[in-house]
């Protein structure tokens, strides 16, 4: 966590050509480290013990997310989702709460036509998961976006997560895990594709949907 924290402080001074050459050297590198375990995770198709299959009895399940990362993004949303409804998908987009300014009048075309709003953090950092005491002060301000947008869901920036922590939140499912993923800042995935449950401390709990295909900013960058 130290050395994440050094790197978002500097992050901003650094140019974004010189941060994607270096991060591509490391990626090199994990790639052949981890090349039994990604992209796919032998573990990670075994059934859940008790797992009853998928609704209506369909052989799997598809679930299409976009986290919206910045001014440009929101500003693509509107035509990726037209995109979408034309061949017949919805999906839920994830909005960052305090790094951009909210447009109301995408949110509600969103709700209105079958899409779905989460809440992708209050920043785009690394520092939502710095201390629980830290954590714990901002769960009040994550709750009231919730609140506010109607949203259910949750994914905490660049992956990170602690699955205790997010039990504080007021959601139905979060998105924070993976199945297997070496090249995320927080690596640990938890090695299955299916749905889990996810309760403690005498909260509420809720369902956690681990990603399972590649970032594209993996493949493309």
């Amino acid at each position: 966590m130290l050395a994440n924290n050094f790197y978002y402080f500097l992050k901003p001074f650094i140019p974004r050509s010189l941060q994607i050459a270096v991060r591509k050297k490391i990626v090199l590198k994990k790639r052949m480290r981890s090349a039994h375990l990604w992209p796919i995770e032998p573990k990670s198709g075994e059934k859940p013990e008790g797992w009853q299959g998928w609704p209506g009895g369909k052989r799997f399940a598809l679930v299409l997310t976009h986290d919206v990362e910045g001014a440009q993004g929101v500003k693509r949303c509107l035509a990726l989702a037209e995109m979408e409804k034309s061949l017949g998908f919805r999906s839920v987009f994830n909005f960052v709460a305090e790094d951009y300014q909210e447009d109301a009048g995408l949110y509600s075309y969103l709700r209105e036509n079958g899409f779905e709003i989460g809440v992708h953090g209050l920043n785009h950092n690394g520092n939502l998961f710095q201390s629980k005491d830290d954590f714990l002060k901002k769960v009040p301000r994550i709750n009231q976006y919730l609140k506010e947008w109607n949203a259910v869901g949750f994914r905490a920036p660049s992956m990170y997560h602690n699955l205790e922590w997010i039990s504080h939140l007021n959601i139905e499912y979060d998105m924070s895990t993976f199945d297997t993923d070496p090249f995320e800042p927080q690596p640990d995935g938890v090695e299955t594709i299916f749905p889990f449950w996810y309760g403690s401390n005498g909260h509420p709990g809720y369902v956690e949907l681990p990603y399972t295909l590649p970032q594209d900013h993996t493949f493309f960058i």
